[in-house]
């Protein structure tokens, strides 16, 4: 380990010298160590003040809502985002969950048609130590000659996920502004779409678009994170009993449209964007069969309740999807966004925002989840931060929903309603048994050393589940397993990082 600037260094993955090199330079290393000698402390305390606001809920079993001290900020009606650039003003239609480190797809996804491209280094990434070089460098690779791309009006544009409070945008805001300064570039020129991702940041929308005000691209909607975070947050509370996703759980129910419609609501009024989530199904190959036609109605029809919902755009995972989602757009909208919508029609109450749907626990949603939660192990175990499974893209955002729901049923004790079984640990543990095969199938299981990276995933995932205490997020906890850690090294001693089939 080397030690430059305060900032300990690794020493670079296998065949990524260069890409190291090039990235942690000394102006870099420096940039990051003031960063972090900056900030630190005051990340510290906000994500200290996340475990406070947890254990008061807990505690008291009190009820989110308005904030009464920030209420003279959601009452002057004189405020609004600053403009975002022009290269910004028609979002409607993104790719979505797009690893950085997978170069092929980065390519592909540059040269598409999309608005704009989510490069993720949150739900579709699995941060091993070589996947975060490549990726970082990458991104470098695609701006390059193009940094103080601000004066073209390109950015730096950025997503900020799991924001929980206003106060974790103002720290965002000052890291900005800090950034900005340091770097020389105009005030007020980088901009970030936060992700509402959380049921308590629901609550507090307009105070995270008024505390990033000079640096909002909006806020963003979607369902798998946001719905987990209800497990986060009450999922010891009977009354919070989330029912099988599978069949109950979608963008209709009451508890979902009312959070998109205020997020509508809310960024409109202030003259922010407001996005939807992504579409994770996939198109099959052949257009003309009738299994595509039927995943294009099933999209259209979910992102056209979006688009009426007053969205200023969405997200795919299929770039097939690109064409026919922007001419949906162009449909049923008029111009490049949709903030003359206000939504002034609605009125979204804390209880709108707190009521869980109806709905039961079937066995194939039981089975479904489990089988989503130990394949994304699996995956992460192999470097990898997304899979394809019964034409989906899955990620972490549908792992936690599924490892939630699986931890609560087994919590509360809930009955199938196929045949009144009562979720115990021992029926999941039996179910995973009765799983193996598909499990082997859905990841093409060939070898010894394929099949003992499966089991070391049932393991961990039932692990999880099988916990009295609710993990806060399964990437987090997986980051500091010593099994995932220990696979990354083995991972990293095999892979001698071949020639790359695409480069940009």
């Amino acid at each position: 380990i080397l030690v430059y600037q305060g900032v300990e260094l690794e020493t670079p993955p296998s065949g990524l010298e260069r890409e190291f090199h090039t990235l942690f330079n000394s102006d870099a290393l420096q940039f990051l160590s003031e960063l972090i000698s900056t900030f630190q402390a005051e990340v510290d305390k906000v994500l200290n003040f996340r475990v406070l606001r947890k254990v008061q809920l807990d505690l008291t079993r009190e009820l989110p809502g308005f904030l009464k001290d920030t209420a003279h900020i959601r009452n002057d009606p004189s405020w609004r985002v600053s403009p975002v650039p022009d290269r910004l003003h028609c979002r409607h239609v993104d790719v979505g969950d797009l690893s950085p480190c997978d170069t092929q797809r980065l390519i592909m996804g540059l040269k598409s048609t999309a608005q704009g491209l989510q490069i993720d280094f949150d739900d579709g990434n699995c941060p091993t130590y070589r996947n975060q070089i490549k990726g970082i460098y990458n991104v470098y690779q695609a701006v390059h000659n193009q940094f103080q791309a601000c004066v073209n009006n390109l950015g730096p544009f950025f997503y900020l996920s799991k924001v929980e409070s206003y106060m974790e945008a103002r720290l965002w805001s000052q890291i900005f502004f800090w950034t900005e300064k340091k770097l020389g570039l105009p005030a007020g020129c980088i901009k970030a779409t936060v992700l509402i991702e959380c049921v308590l940041a629901s609550f507090e929308m307009e105070e995270i678009l008024y505390e990033l005000k000079e640096h909002s691209a909006g806020l963003n909607c979607g369902i798998w994170d946001y719905s987990a975070s209800f497990v986060n947050k009450f999922g010891h509370r009977a009354d919070f009993l989330l029912p099988d996703r599978s069949k109950y759980v979608d963008m209709e129910k009451r508890f979902l449209h009312s959070y998109m419609d205020l997020l509508v609501q809310t960024c409109h009024r202030r003259g922010a964007l407001a996005t939807g989530g992504m579409a994770a199904l996939l198109l099959p190959g052949d257009k003309e069969s009738d299994l595509y036609k039927t995943a294009l109605r099933t999209v259209t029809r979910l992102k056209l309740l979006e688009i009426k919902a007053g969205v200023d755009g969405f997200m795919v995972y299929d770039m097939d999807l690109i064409e026919p989602m922007q001419k949906l757009f162009q449909l049923h909208s008029h111009g490049q966004n949709q903030l003359l919508q206000l939504r002034e029609d609605i009125t979204v109450t804390p209880e709108d925002l707190l009521i869980m749907p109806a709905g039961g626990v079937t066995q194939y949603g039981l089975r479904y989840n489990i089988a989503v939660g130990v394949l994304f192990i699996e995956a992460w175990l192999s470097g990898r931060g997304n899979f394809f499974y019964l034409g989906k893209v899955e990620d972490s955002a549908t792992a936690e929903i599924s490892r939630s729901q699986v931890w609560q049923w087994i919590r509360h004790q809930v009955r199938l309603e196929d045949d009144g079984t009562v979720v115990t640990r021992a029926l999941v543990s039996s179910l995973v048994e009765g799983l193996m095969e598909d499990l082997k199938a859905a990841i093409h299981c060939q070898t010894s050393r394929d099949k003992q990276r499966l089991m070391t995933a049932v393991s961990m995932f039932l692990e999880i589940v099988q916990k009295n205490d609710f993990p806060e997020f399964l990437t987090t906890y997986l980051n500091l397993d010593h099994t995932f850690l220990s696979s990354q090294s083995q991972h990293e001693n095999r892979q001698t990082d071949a020639a790359p089939k695409a480069r940009l």
